[in-house]
């Protein structure tokens, strides 16, 4: 069984089990008073319609509570489920009783509790999709897994497609035909699947130009189940290296990732402020020869659901760039371990 249908199944599972609790829970209620869900629920006297300032306050109590208790559950996991209803019931119930109620106000409260908790639990397991991350070249804004090879040919990029895999100086890449560059006109797919070559510039399936400047390798992504016309495939990984990167300082061209510019020299309280959390690797001041930036876009289910994005910023003793590469984790099912 594949690990996404066994999350879809434990979904539906608590799905089922939070209705039949809404079902009992109201059948319960209905019992309890001789005049049914129409019955009185507390022993408040008030009948009077709540001002708005009231009301204001009670819910603005509930958001803070709430707020609390997502971060509780961030932090804690899934156990703190449980602690985070009774926190969330404290502030509820005030609201409740401030005013006269029926038993149908407790069952409505207590729907939306449980949807609530069902939704936690729905984060926890699947989460939500990331923001992917953007590059920008030159004056053109890149982003992972949506910018397509019609969108960068429309901003005057080349693409270069590999002809072999024989090994090449960057100077001679472009010009000893290892390398062909891609004519709008030609009838070219990407192969269903998807597939990254990691941190190489010779011998990369794609290579990014610009004014006759090797820019760096790409990756192309079109479908998981069919070939995909070329010019509709997402650029899905991105590797540079020093060649490059002289390169393109010389071509004048401006490299960044987010509001990082790959092409100064870094300071590690910039890039923690850049990326905070996400970033989780810094390099280690003891091996300034093997120092490592590690930046991740992660979400809750392990790009089973939504993809996910990785980046790797080495730099040598000056503090300045050696390569960089950031690449996809497209979302797709994986078997079961």
């Amino acid at each position: 069984m594949s690990v996404r249908l066994v999350f879809i199944g434990l979904m539906v599972f608590l799905g089922v089990c939070f209705t039949a609790i809404a079902l009992w829970l109201r059948s319960s209620l209905k019992k309890s008073s001789v005049y049914g869900m129409r019955g009185v629920a507390n022993t408040q006297t008030d009948t009077s319609k709540m001002k708005t300032g009231e009301i204001f306050l009670y819910i603005l109590s509930i958001v803070i509570t709430v707020l609390i208790v997502l971060k509780l559950m961030s932090v804690m996991g899934s156990g703190a489920a449980a602690l985070g209803g009774m926190i969330i019931a404290i502030p509820v119930r005030a609201f409740f009783n401030a005013r006269k109620r029926t038993y149908n106000a407790i069952f409505t409260l207590s729907v939306l509790a449980l949807l609530f908790v069902f939704l936690c639990f729905g984060y926890i397991l699947i989460g939500l999709p990331v923001k992917p991350p953007v590059m920008t070249v030159g004056s053109m804004e890149v982003t992972l897994s949506k910018t397509s090879v019609s969108d960068l040919i429309d901003e005057g990029f080349d693409i270069y497609i590999m002809n072999d895999d024989d090994t090449y100086e960057y100077s001679e890449l472009l010009t000893n035909g290892s390398y062909t560059k891609y004519e709008r006109n030609q009838n070219l797919t990407v192969e269903k699947g998807y597939r990254s070559t990691g941190e190489t510039l010779r011998g990369a399936p794609y290579l990014l130009v610009k004014d006759d400047t090797l820019i760096g390798a790409i990756d192309l992504y079109g479908s998981l189940d069919k070939d995909v016309a070329i010019t509709d495939s997402k650029v899905v990984n991105f590797y540079m290296d020093e060649d490059c990167e002289n390169a393109v300082k010389n071509a004048g061209i401006d490299i960044k990732l987010e509001d990082l510019d790959l092409l100064d020299t870094f300071d590690t309280d910039n890039v923690k402020n850049i990326f905070k959390k996400k970033l989780w690797l810094i390099p280690n001041e003891f091996e300034p020869t093997d120092s490592v930036y590690g930046i991740s876009w992660r979400t809750n289910s392990d790009s089973i659901f939504w993809n996910e994005y990785y980046a790797y910023i080495r730099i040598d003793e000056s503090k300045n760039m050696r390569n960089f590469i950031v690449s996809t984790s497209v979302a797709r099912d994986k078997p079961e371990k």
